[in-house]
This record gives structure tokens, sequence and C-alpha cells, in this order.
């Protein structure tokens, strides 16, 4: 390792309380996504401060009124993001020739049932090796880890060969992306880093997939919910072959045979039948599910139009309708990094580097890398220390919380990263 990695290391290594207090301040900031709407406006005085303290230019931008992302198709409507913004710090380096963006997302998920947590969800506490809240690890970890590793650069007198864009944008959550769409247009890079990635592993091929509902209705009032109940059981039953698919087409999937994606690539959401008092209401239900998969749309498309064409036949006797299936979600595309691309390698090596110890390449849950691949740059991949879902403390989980040390690790790292991918054009000061 060069002298210069070095003195960035122990830089941060030394700031560590700082790096610790900046994700607790972000964390105490309430920016929940509410699906139509979202809070993340209010991390703006916290994180444009800091970007101007690294006499970053700085702007926010709402991603609606980004040049061409009404006109995409990857926009998504109905997600109030011309009120929802972006906040951006660019650094321009002279004479550069290429641009890295380093991502992470500001909204947050609601908190759910405040009884289930045993710290203040929005408190950033920080305690027993961890840093508690919701956000902690999904995502904004990754704005801090972004700040101080270019902060550190910048103290240790470094000046990069090569343009950084610092990006925290909207809209993530519940099948967003229209934040990440809008940062993908207005700033054209040679390479993203997206921080909103899992375990300390490499991500970099986004799964496919979507969120769907299906509401079901009868043709003439009733006294039961029983035919309901069975026409959703005919949905679900009909569904059987797609579902199949989605776990075949993953087991043989490299980069996701054997891994969580795999095991719940088909995931139902919810059963409901009726929507009023007791009594009432008992003519309607719904079902909604995910799938992941690595085919195309179009392709899956087929195969729900070929499942409905069979409810729709099967409902005909049972005086049952339905309008089909309705996307909640965007489409997320199946795209992949070639394990030896040379982005990919520094970011794994830097990685090692950071933690000692060897970094998996591996496949991304459903995340903004699919706007990134696609509407970006094919050099694009996930690298963060969000925990599973399904983990005390995980993502959208009660008690979220980051591991200190792993999230120590992932500054390092990404400061690592910039150093390697930008190169180094010259040293202000001794280090």
């Amino acid at each position: 390792m060069k002298e210069i990695e070095k003195a960035v290391l122990s830089y941060i290594d030394e700031h560590t309380d700082e790096l610790d207090n900046l994700l607790s301040e972000l964390i105490k900031i309430p920016s929940v996504n509410y699906i139509s709407h979202g809070k993340e406006e209010k991390c703006e005085d916290l994180i444009m401060e800091e970007y101007r303290k690294l006499e970053l230019e700085t702007e926010k931008y709402y991603p609606d009124n980004t040049p061409g992302v009404l006109k995409s198709t990857g926009y998504l409507p109905g997600r109030g993001t011309d009120k929802r913004p972006n906040f951006c710090g660019v650094y321009k380096a002279p004479g550069a020739t290429k641009r890295v963006m380093i991502a992470a997302h500001t909204d947050v998920m609601p908190i759910g049932d405040p009884d289930k947590w045993s710290v203040d969800p929005f408190g950033g506490v920080i305690k027993d090796g961890r840093i508690y809240g919701r956000g902690a690890n999904d995502n904004k970890f990754g704005i801090a880890s972004a700040i101080m590793a270019f902060k550190a650069i910048k103290e240790c007198g470094i000046q990069l060969e090569n343009d950084v864009v610092l990006e925290s944008y909207c809209d993530e959550e519940y099948g967003g992306g229209n934040g990440a769409l809008a940062a993908s247009l207005k700033h054209k890079c040679d390479a993203i880093i997206n921080t909103d990635g899992g375990n300390y592993e490499i991500w970099s091929c986004s799964m496919g997939g979507q969120v769907m509902e299906i509401k079901v209705s009868a043709l003439e009032p009733q006294d039961s919910s029983a035919p309901v109940i069975d026409a959703l059981l005919v949905i679900r039953e009909e569904l059987g072959e797609f579902i199949e698919s989605r776990y075949a087409e993953l087991k043989a999937d490299p980069y996701f045979a054997g891994t969580d994606m795999e095991r719940s690539a088909f995931r139902l959401f919810g059963f409901l039948v009726g929507e009023g008092d007791m009594g009432t209401n008992l003519d309607s239900g719904k079902l909604s599910f995910a799938f992941y998969t690595n085919k195309p749309q179009d392709g899956i498309k087929a195969e729900l139009d070929q499942a409905l064409n069979r409810i729709n036949a099967r409902f005909a006797s049972m005086g049952m309708k339905t309008e089909g299936f309705v996307p909640m979600t965007r489409f997320f595309h199946y795209l992949c990094l070639p394990d030896e691309n040379e982005t990919l390698q520094t970011m794994k090596k830097a990685a090692e580097d950071a933690a000692d110890r060897d970094v998996k390449i591996s496949g991304a849950c459903l995340s903004d890398l699919s706007i990134f691949l696609k509407y970006g740059t094919p050099e694009s991949l996930n690298f963060g220390v969000i925990r599973d879902f399904k983990l005390y403390g995980g993502a959208h989980q009660y008690d979220e919380f980051v591991d200190q040390k792993e999230f120590h690790d992932h500054c390092k790292a990404i400061a690592l990263f910039l150093l390697r991918w930008c190169g180094v054009h010259k040293i202000n000061k001794e280090g």
C-alpha cells in the first residue's frame, strides 16, 4: 500500500468519532418515503453543508425537472419527485478525463410499530459497537462514508486526477427509482459506485423483478367472503407455473443460486378480503406479490398474460372478474457488470485491503443498481454494508443498525477506491 493511501486510512481511523456522529445526525432526520411523497428535503441542511465544507460544487435539484427524466422509459409516475430533491457535490479535477459517482439514497422506510424498537428509531444511538436507527444500514451510512472518504483525501492534501460526484438521491424505497434516474442522466459518469449494497460484498448483477397486485370482485353482491377467497386461491394456483419458473431460473443463476434471492424468488405480500366493517364489502379482494427474475420484461409479461387468460376462463363460471395484474413498482431489469471489469476489480481490491479479508462478488437484491446500469453507465456496482432483511437489525427491520467496524472499513474502502480509480494529480502538503 502506498504511503499516501496509508495516510488517508490513518486519517479515517483518527476521525471515526466524527464519522459515527455524522451518521448519527443523518439518522436523526426522519426522511421517510411515503411512496407518493417523501421527506428527503429535511436532509438538505446537513448534507449540503457537508458538501460545502469540502469545497464541492453543490446543487439541489428535483428529478422531474431534470432533462430527459419525464420521457425516459425508467420514469415512474406518481412518486412526487417534482418536490423530492437530490443533493449533489461535484469535485472537478484540473485536466480530468473521466468521472465517478459515489451514490447513496436519503429516503428511509417508515418505522412501523414504535413499541417494537428497543431504541429511539430516529435517535442515532451509538452503543455496543453499533449505530442504531432507521436508515442506519439502508442507506445513510453510504452518505456518511462518501463524505468522510473524500474529506480524508482532501485533508491529507491530495488532489485527485479525475472528477468525483457525491450524490444523495431520493425515492429508492418502495420500488422508486426517479432519484437514481435523474442522477444518471444529469451526471454522465464513467463509473458509479452505489453504496446501497449489503454484507460488505460487491454486488455486480442487478436482480430483475417487480411487485404486482391483482384485484378480484364478484359480479353480484355477496353475503359471504367465501367466493372471493376461492377466487384468490384460483389466482394463486394459476400462478404456479410462473412461480416455479422464478425459482428454477435463480437456482441456475451463478450470481443468485443458494442466496436469499433464490429462496425468496416469489413472495406473497398480501391476501386481503373486503376492506370495510364486518359483514360489509364482502364481494372484493386482492392479492399482492413480489417476484425476482433474470428474464426480460417482455418475457415476464407474456407469462403473466397466459396466467391471466387461465384465471379469466375459470372466473367465467364463478361469477368473478378481475382487471388483471397491476404493477405496484417499476420493473427492475436484470443487468450485469462482468467480474473482470477494471472498476469492479479496483473496488474489490480496495474493499479487501481496507478490511484485510476476501470480498465476495455477488448479485444484488432489488435496488437502483438496475437504474444505474441501464441509464447511467454499464460500469456500475453496489458496495455497502446493509444487513439482510430477515436478520435482527436488518434493512426495514426494528432496531436497524450498522456495525461500526464494518462501517469504518466501508469508508476506508471508498477512499482507497477513489485514490486508485481517479489517480493522484499532486499532493499539496504532507499527508
